[in-house]
């Protein structure tokens, strides 16, 4: 195999690697935004009360008021495809094992802060 084959084929398996490594992050991102739709925002009483609807896809979960009209604005939380959270375009960074409760809370907030609740 000459040096040219080899560098290549060095360069294809750490781009596998890489894809692999942001697949894997972004899997993780995903199940964390499943996990708090499912454990916190789809059966709140309070979001239901200030007329707050939810709905997730699978990577996104969208919460909006819809007797407010076509001028409010929805709050659109992203698994980004690095595997980060976004909030509304801002990103709140990637998941990391033990910080679970820190960007449930972050979240939180940022729900809180966008209806005014």
């Amino acid at each position: 195999m000459s040096e040219l084959d080899k560098a290549l084929a060095a360069l294809e398996a750490k781009r596998s690697q890489e894809e692999a490594d942001r697949r894997e992050r972004r899997q993780l991102a995903c199940d964390f935004l499943k996990e708090f739709y499912e454990a916190d925002v789809a059966p709140s009483r309070k979001l239901k009360d200030y007329g707050v609807s939810a709905a997730f896809d699978g990577s996104r979960i969208l919460l909006e008021r819809p007797e407010a009209g076509i001028y409010a604005d929805g709050l659109m939380i992203v698994a980004g495809e690095r595997g980060e959270i976004d909030v509304s375009g801002k990103s709140l960074g990637a998941i990391k094992p033990g910080e679970k409760e820190a960007k449930k809370q972050e979240l939180i907030a940022e729900i809180i802060s966008h209806f005014s609740l």
